[in-house]
């Protein structure tokens, strides 16, 4: 047998231990919302790590830490690979909609049952457990770099300042995620981008108090100045307003076209799977998912004012808010994008609505055609047998590893080894053996293949 094929072998022969030690992991609690257990998770994350022979700290950030690792590869002449993953999970609650005790990560036939199972620490824990297949099969192809985020599911706030103060310790000649789950039909996926994330909160003030709506006729309501100013900033077909929104962005190259069309979009499957019976401005097929991918969107997450309830209250509310939430493309700067909206909220005579905008996260993309792309894909198809979903970007927002590629300046490309209908921050959260299994081999393959391309350029 090859060197790889040993490596395969010995996930095979050692699968018991190997989720054994994924089921540690899972029964130890990480909620980085409330921070019950992170730290003590991270202990034993950086303690399994060295158990494979990866050098691990606990590295101190703004908040919850890190998890810094590094290993040297057995070779002469081989790239370095960064792989961002998170070990912090979702709170259970309600757990009581649990088949199985959410901590307990019980085995029920194929399914491994528990918070974090495919999110991520499973598609976390397929790297150590490649490592130490490797290890015992021939050694490291390549130099890796692991970081381990213990406050992704809390949006990673304490992440890019630990990025830009760490900025030799962190390069690499690529970066690489593992996280979630295959697409529907059980398709391995790989992202090459990832959405921007701009959230605002708009604020209105009235009178001192709520009044009788009676004395509208002479006090203003802070409810119809955030509808006017809202209406300012979009049209009826969608149309962004703020001046220059749209300026920087990078629309699809012809390649990242084609993989649009190649992606097997169904409009159908999709409207109903979204619950909708037309889509955004009509658009259909490839030109929906293009729009899905490509364009950015200005955003009502929540109004608030008065009174909802039912019965009949008349009355003149004292404040108005409204959280907005714009998801970005390359190359839109989200601190640009919140410049533009202040200035047009100025212009148009809304200087008293007060602008709440947090940091917000970069857009990111990655060239389809670069080397280490091609590597991911074609480890895909060896390991799994099918041709993976390749999306040129994504719709969701996250500082994952095509963020940190393009902070960075290299490649970088985003996948995952969960199955497609993994529960994500539900009850019954599942990883399968056959997946977890699997994305071992997956890693391991991608480590070995970049290696030998590297070696041959």
């Amino acid at each position: 047998m090859t060197d790889l094929q040993s490596t395969r072998q010995f996930v095979d022969d050692n699968a018991d231990q190997m989720i054994e030690d994924l089921q540690r992991l899972v029964r130890q609690k990480s909620i980085s919302s409330s921070g019950e257990g992170v730290r003590d998770c991270a202990d034993l994350l950086a303690s399994m790590m060295r158990d494979v022979g990866i050098d691990a700290d606990v590295m101190a950030t703004d908040g919850l830490p890190i998890v810094y690792g590094y290993i040297t590869a057995d070779r002469n002449n081989a790239p370095t690979l960064l792989i961002y993953t998170h070990y912090d999970v979702q709170p259970a609650e309600p757990e009581d909609e649990w088949d199985s005790p959410p901590w307990e990560a019980r085995l029920v036939d194929d399914r491994l049952i528990g918070r974090g199972t495919t999110d991520a620490k499973g598609n976390l824990m397929a790297h150590i457990k490649a490592v130490q297949a490797l290890k015992a099969t021939g050694g490291m192809p390549i130099n890796i770099k692991f970081i381990f985020d213990g406050e992704e599911e809390s949006g990673s706030p304490s992440l890019p300042a630990f990025v830009d103060g760490h900025g030799d310790l962190l390069m690499a000649d690529a970066a690489l995620s593992f996280d979630g789950g295959f697409d529907a039909g059980n398709i391995p996926r790989i992202n090459l981008g990832s959405s921007g994330l701009l959230f605002v909160q708009l604020r209105a003030e009235g009178g001192k108090n709520d009044l009788h709506s009676a004395r509208a006729r002479l006090v203003p309501n802070p409810a119809w100045k955030l509808v006017w100013a809202l209406a300012s900033m979009k049209d009826r077909d969608s149309n962004v307003l703020i001046d220059g929104f749209y300026d920087d962005i990078r629309p699809p190259n012809a390649r990242e076209r084609e993989l649009l069309e190649q992606a097997g979009w169904d409009d159908d499957e999709q409207k109903a799977s979204l619950g909708t019976e037309e889509f955004v401005g009509g658009v259909s097929g490839v030109d929906a998912l293009e729009q899905l991918l490509f364009t950015p969107t200005c955003n009502i997450a929540g109004f608030a004012s008065g009174y909802v309830g039912e019965g009949r209250k008349t009355l003149l509310p004292a404040k108005a808010a409204v959280n907005i939430d714009f998801r970005l493309v390359a190359d839109q700067h989200p601190q640009d994008i919140l410049r533009k909206l202040t200035e047009h909220l100025r212009r148009h005579g809304f200087d008293d609505i007060d602008v709440e905008g947090e940091h917000g996260i970069e857009p990111s993309r990655t060239d389809p055609d670069d080397p280490f792309v091609q590597v991911v894909v074609d480890a895909a198809k060896e390991v799994y047998q099918q041709n993976p979903t390749v999306r040129p970007t994504g719709d969701a927002s996250g500082r994952q590893a095509t963020w940190l590629a393009g902070k960075l300046g290299i490649p970088g490309a985003g996948t995952a080894i969960g199955p497609p209908d993994w529960r994500g921050h539900a009850a019954n959260e599942f990883m399968t053996v056959r997946h977890y299994l699997d994305g071992i081999k997956y890693a391991a393959t991608i480590w070995s293949n970049w290696a030998d391309r590297w070696s041959d350029a």
